[in-house]
């Protein structure tokens, strides 16, 4: 173990124990799977802020954000100003709508659940399709985070990154996420994205600042190597980006509106009053989160060429900063700044996968519905459990980047959920068929061009089987399979939902008529609460 890593050691047990002592206190107001999921709708506008928009700033943001800056330049730019706006437009679209309209969907608590009643479908087939599909990227974003964080204690305590190293980094992050999700639930875990929200924020701001006062020209010195990379509107190379480039910058702003966690803290909000303060906190918020961690990726390229450190894998980028240029107790308070981005996201995933599993899928939740009140709310703490051994295995089996994680379960959440969210909210000739087929379109594309753009072998067999392998290898030559799989994923599926939309029937007339009563002037929080969902006939 190397020297500093006991000063470091010493700061993460620190850190978990006021994570684990929050939860201790916030699990004293757990009585039912409302208040575990959703923390009963009682989150003021200040943790609402903070906490969906630290959910959206995963282990990507401290390890793969910094280094593209770091590799590419300025011209991910485009990338921080498409997840700004994608985080306000999501808050402006969607927030006050859907917090209604979950309410009167019978106080629906997960995505899943609120599309089967807001289209009255009594079959059970969207909510089954939406929960296995929302788990099915939960899990991916989940396994992102366990890899992040076995980077992390990889760089800090020497481990092996191939082997054992890994996979004992994996489990150990696994263990520390689990632990106070389990214990203190949605409460829990909003309050501790609160804390650790401010934690990031601060280590982006410490690490850029010190490296522009303490390295003599932090602005120069890769005027030879890469002349452009000052330049927002070229690459590194001093070519002038393309088409394809801005396009798929798009898709990082395009996930917000299908990701479930941040559409979790909308349902939770206290009061409907509390929504524009509450986006213009955590849009402020974001943009100095990702604002800081692009200019501490420019900054650091000239800082490590300074020192003649040479960084094989960009993704540790923040961690060889941190422990190169500071104390080790500093580095250990930096770093832990790491561990509060993947356990931000990575816990408010694993919350959402139980309260999938347990509620949406129809097996489990016939058994779950036949518990009482209190065993509901351990079914839900065993389904977390299960989905993270889940995630964890994939992680130890097939160790991808997190950027390749990243870029597929956060763009397919908004190809799959964002175009059947934003027409369920604002659509009212919108039903139950379009909603299915923008689900399963936006998951099928964004997942296939995902492949395509991994160069993934059994990808290139089924190309084949169906007659299109040139093509494929054309638009491979084009760079298009680049695009962030959102894109295409999204664009497909709000095309599959107005053509299957208006090639079949409308919704029942009780549809309309609770469409009507949510966005009408009419609306009233109390009797949506009481009142019974429609049912499709």
């Amino acid at each position: 173990m190397p020297a500093n890593a006991i000063w470091i050691l010493c700061v993460f047990i620190a850190y978990f124990a006021v994570l684990i002592s929050i939860a201790v206190v916030r699990s004293r107001h757990m009585d039912d799977m409302s208040d575990y999921v959703l923390g009963g709708r009682k989150m003021g506008f200040f943790t609402s802020a903070l906490s969906a928009a630290s959910s959206a700033a995963s282990g990507w943001t401290m390890l793969v954000l910094p280094g593209l800056a770091f590799a590419a330049g300025m011209m991910h730019l485009w990338t921080v100003a498409s997840i700004i706006l994608g985080h306000w437009f999501a808050w402006t679209v969607l927030a006050r709508r859907i917090r209604r309209y979950s309410m009167a969907a019978e106080n629906s608590l997960t995505l899943p659940e609120f599309l089967e009643k807001r289209f009255g479908d009594t079959s059970g087939a969207l909510r089954t399709l939406s929960g296995l599909i929302g788990i099915y990227f939960i899990t991916l974003y989940v396994c992102s985070g366990l890899i992040a964080g076995a980077k992390l204690l990889e760089v800090v305590f020497g481990l092996d990154d191939m082997g054992q190293g890994h996979n004992i980094g994996v489990i150990i992050s696994l263990i520390a996420v689990v632990s106070y999700t389990f214990i203190g639930g949605f409460l829990a875990v909003s309050r501790t994205d609160v804390f650790q929200s401010l934690i990031m924020l601060a280590g982006f701001i410490i690490i850029p600042v010190t490296l522009i006062l303490t390295v003599s020209n932090p602005f120069q010195g890769l005027e030879s190597t890469a002349p452009g990379f000052w330049n927002p509107f070229t690459d590194k190379e001093n070519s002038q980006l393309g088409v394809l480039f801005f396009l798929s910058s798009v898709g990082w702003g395009l996930g917000a509106f299908g990701a479930h966690r941040i559409i979790s803290r909308f349902m939770a909000v206290q009061r409907e009053s509390d929504i524009l303060r509450s986006r213009n906190v955590g849009a402020a918020w974001v943009v100095l989160i990702f604002l800081f961690a692009l200019l501490m990726g420019l900054v650091a390229a000239p800082a490590l060429l300074d020192r003649g450190i040479v960084l094989p894998d960009a993704e540790k980028l923040y961690l060889i900063v941190a422990e190169t240029f500071f104390h080790p107790v500093v580095a250990g308070l930096l770093l832990t700044a790491v561990i509060a981005a993947v356990m931000s996201t990575a816990d408010s995933q694993l919350l959402l996968a139980s309260a999938i599993a347990t509620d949406d899928l129809p097996v489990i939740q016939r058994i779950t519905y036949s518990m009482r009140t209190q065993a509901r709310v351990w079914m839900g703490r065993a389904m977390l459990v299960l989905v993270g051994i889940i995630a964890a295995a994939i992680s130890i089996v097939s160790p991808e980047s997190v950027f390749a994680l990243v870029s597929l379960a956060w763009g397919g959440m908004g190809a799959a959920f964002g175009p059947a969210l934003i027409l369920a909210l604002y659509w009212r000739r919108f039903n139950r068929w379009g909603a299915l087929a923008a689900v399963a379109t936006g998951t099928i594309v964004s997942t296939w061009w995902w492949l395509a753009g991994l160069g993934y072998e059994r990808y290139s067999t089924v190309a084949d089987l169906l007659g299109f392998h040139a093509t494929v290898e054309h638009m491979e030559a084009l760079g298009v399979w680049n695009i962030n799989p959102g894109v295409p994923g999204f664009v497909a599926s709000i095309v599959a939902a107005y053509i299957v939309t208006r090639l079949t029937a409308p919704p029942p007339v009780e549809v309309v008529e609770t469409f009507d009563q949510v966005n009408g002037p009419g609306w009233n929080e109390g009797e949506a609460l009481a009142a019974p969902a429609p049912s499709e006939l």
